[in-house]
């Protein structure tokens, strides 16, 4: 069985722009390859992965897996777009208690990151394996400024932010630059190591330094909102 979260992979599927009138069992069997996927990549290598196998998985013929998926690459792209929901999703949640500084905020953030990829190898695979198409690249790096905005709002929440010139392209070099120091780590040790983390902490947080003060005003209220 997938490890995706139901409800996440439900939202993903029913909010999609491109089926917004999939009937229930066409979400369902989308569902269906798209957890059929995520088994798969849990369990091989990305070029590993095809449709036959992904409609062996889920039990259906090929041409059922066509009707969603005209190749692997597309498979991928919804499941990586799964995945992106659900890591963007828990980036907007409240944190709680709430953090003391923007410091915090932001270690408390990457450690939550770090969790979910860890626990959800097949999303390293996607996002920080060598075997990754154009596609997913080029959504990741789009992804890269939407979860900028994310924690640009989730700061905004918590702390009275300056007005920073480019602070959304700012927020974009930090995560990118995590993300490389992310990636090294995985394809060294196969997973998000503690030292990885501490190591994305310390480079994340020295690079905002050159754009926030050491300190921020606390929001007085509907910081736990």
């Amino acid at each position: 069985m997938s490890t995706l979260a139901e409800n996440a992979l439900d939202s993903a599927i029913s909010t999609s722009a491109r089926k917004p009138s999939m009937r229930k069992n066409g979400q369902q069997r989308l569902k269906l390859l798209i957890e059929s996927t995520d088994a798969l990549l849990h369990e091989h290598d990305v070029g590993d992965v095809n449709l036959n196998r992904i409609a062996e998985r889920a039990g259906v013929p090929i041409a059922s897996v066509y009707h969603f998926f005209p190749s692997k690459d597309a498979a991928l792209i919804e499941l990586a777009d799964v995945y992106f929901g659900m890591i963007l999703d828990a980036g907007r949640q409240a944190i709680s208690p709430p953090p003391q500084s923007w410091q915090e905020l932001i270690a408390y953030r990457l450690r939550d990151v770090m969790q979910f990829y860890n626990d959800h190898p097949a999303s390293m695979k996607l996002f920080f394996g060598t075997t990754i198409n154009a596609e997913v690249r080029r959504r990741d790096m789009t992804g890269i400024v939407v979860i900028a905005e994310a924690r640009a709002e989730i700061l905004e929440r918590y702390f009275i932010v300056p007005t920073i010139p480019d602070w959304i392209a700012r927020l974009s070099n930090s995560v990118a630059l995590n993300d490389g120091i992310w990636a090294l780590a995985y394809s060294r040790d196969g997973r998000i190591t503690a030292g990885a983390l501490e190591e994305g902490i310390r480079a994340t947080t020295a690079y905002l330094r050159c754009f926030l003060p050491e300190y921020l005003p606390p929001r007085s209220t509907g910081a736990g909102s």
